[in-house]
């Protein structure tokens, strides 16, 4: 019997003994790992590149050049609400607000100025750091300031009732509030074509909520005190047409005197343009007009030429959002019938 030769275990096989050529020798897994590196460092470079961005010379540009798209919008009257009401032939408009309407009554004033651009009877009803919420959600008497603010006011009209405001008022040294005061009891709302209601960013500032959105018409948030306000006013006087003004660009002041951008600052409750965009929902859900003053009128590109500081209007400022303003009034507001489906 044939044996078959035995294969010794150390002997060379074909394929692994072919002898190596002389000369350079490429190895794939290197050059992957190179080109994955090459491509990541790149990539890097690129990404940092962008990040820095590039300057650009503003010098010569006007920001006014550039369009904004506003958050107004404008209600048309609904003709059958003024039904059985004589037209007596003159505009009269009531503001209600705070600073923006009280820092200057003069003749440069923002209601002395509306009165002239749009020859309107005008009553300025404001009062100075007041604003659109409540401190509290009921009356409490150890917080008086509180009849100052939206709510009261429009109480105070609602019910030809102004013996406690106006005691509120004398306790005041400031004579502005008591001045507020005396205008109101003069107002005979039967004639009011027009109420226009500006509050600055006080609201903002003061670290009010926005909104509560488990309430709406809580009188302690911005947007609850306008829509509780608002809704009564109608509701008594549904002949009048509501106008409601933003707050401009403002900034906000810490303790320690350093200035803040509103647009970016959020104080525990939202931005200053959070605001603006609760305060332009509330008023949709009102069903009144809206005038957009934070990016249509005095916004963070032009705020310089119209503030005397991070809230307040100078002379040009309160000019431009009267001119503002009596645009509105004087060219979009419209009365439309209104029509029943059969």
């Amino acid at each position: 019997m044939d044996e078959k030769p035995v294969t010794s275990e150390t002997e060379s096989d074909p394929q692994t003994s072919r002898p190596q050529k002389p000369g350079f020798h490429v190895n794939l897994h290197i050059i992957l790992i190179a080109v994955i590196v090459l491509i990541a460092a790149i990539s890097v470079y690129r990404l940092n590149k962008w990040n820095k961005g590039t300057t650009i010379d503003t010098d010569d540009v006007d920001p006014s050049a550039f369009d904004i798209e506003t958050l107004d919008m404008i209600i048309p009257m609904d003709a059958s609400l003024l039904e059985g009401r004589a037209d007596d032939g003159v505009t009269t408009i009531l503001c209600l607000g705070n600073n923006p309407f009280t820092d200057e009554r003069g003749e440069k004033g923002l209601a002395e100025q509306i009165a002239a651009k749009t020859d309107s009877v005008v009553y300025d009803c404001a009062f100075p750091d007041s604003s659109a919420a409540c401190r509290y959600p009921t009356y409490n008497p150890e917080y008086t300031r509180d009849h100052f603010n939206l709510y009261y006011v429009t109480e105070c009209f609602r019910n030809n009732e102004f013996t406690a405001i106006s005691s509120i008022a004398g306790d005041e040294p400031d004579p502005r509030y008591m001045e507020t005061v005396e205008t109101m009891k003069t107002v005979d709302m039967n004639n009011v074509d027009i109420i226009l209601i500006m509050y600055d960013s006080t609201d903002y500032n003061n670290g009010t909520p926005s909104d509560n959105p488990d309430n709406p018409y809580d009188v302690t948030a911005f947007t609850g005190g306008l829509r509780t306000s608002i809704n009564n006013i109608k509701n008594t006087w549904p002949y009048i047409r509501i106008v409601v003004m933003s707050p401009t660009y403002a900034q906000h002041e810490d303790d320690d005197g350093t200035l803040h951008n509103g647009t970016i600052t959020d104080l525990g409750n939202g931005t200053l343009n959070h605001y603006l965009v609760k305060e332009s929902e509330a008023v949709l859900d009102c069903g009144v007009s809206f005038v957009d003053n934070y990016y249509g009128t005095i916004n963070e590109a032009n705020y310089k030429e119209y503030m005397t500081d991070h809230m307040r209007y100078n002379d040009a400022g309160r000019e431009k959002i009267a001119e503002r303003i009596a645009d509105v009034i004087n060219n979009q507001l419209e009365t439309v019938s209104s029509t029943t489906a059969s």
